[in-house]
């Protein structure tokens, strides 16, 4: 079962370059973040409801289940507009590779933060040497994509 979930993972790590370059492109027809990020979430929202609907009774109940989440919880969708903003904005100007690490190594630096602290409900992992050397590596890995 967890190799299912590692390639998820990895499925989801070789999309997401290519959901920026579709973007990048929608941008440059648009010649404006905002209407791409708008038109990219406005398809994915459409597609998300559309399967939802197939799943109508499952959909009602999480529906109803919502009233419980923290207001925090609320926040994933400003969250994701800023990034795919950031996305447009910024990976012409660096390139992908490079935009994509320091995505990566922000992603590795807050992960080791809510883990170690236990944020928003997350399992307590406290930061080891190990993952401090592994952060350091990821960022030693960016150093040289700038070069």
């Amino acid at each position: 079962m967890n190799n299912l979930f590692y390639l998820l993972a990895l499925g989801a790590g070789l999309l997401l370059p290519m959901q920026i370059a579709f973007n990048n492109k929608l941008t440059h027809y648009s010649s404006n973040p905002v209407t791409s990020s708008l038109i990219s979430f406005s398809i994915g929202t459409i597609a998300l409801l559309l399967y939802s609907l197939t799943q109508f009774s499952s959909f009602q109940k999480s529906l109803h289940q919502l009233s419980h989440a923290p207001g925090y919880a609320w926040l994933g969708g400003l969250v994701g507009a800023f990034y795919i903003i950031s996305t447009i904005v910024a990976s012409p100007k660096i390139g992908l590779a490079l935009f994509l690490a320091l995505v990566i190594g922000g992603q590795l630096m807050m992960s080791l933060i809510i883990d170690h602290f236990g944020l928003m409900g997350a399992a307590v992992k406290p930061i080891t040497w190990m993952k401090g050397i592994g952060l350091i590596l990821v960022f030693g890995g960016i150093f040289l994509l700038k070069r």
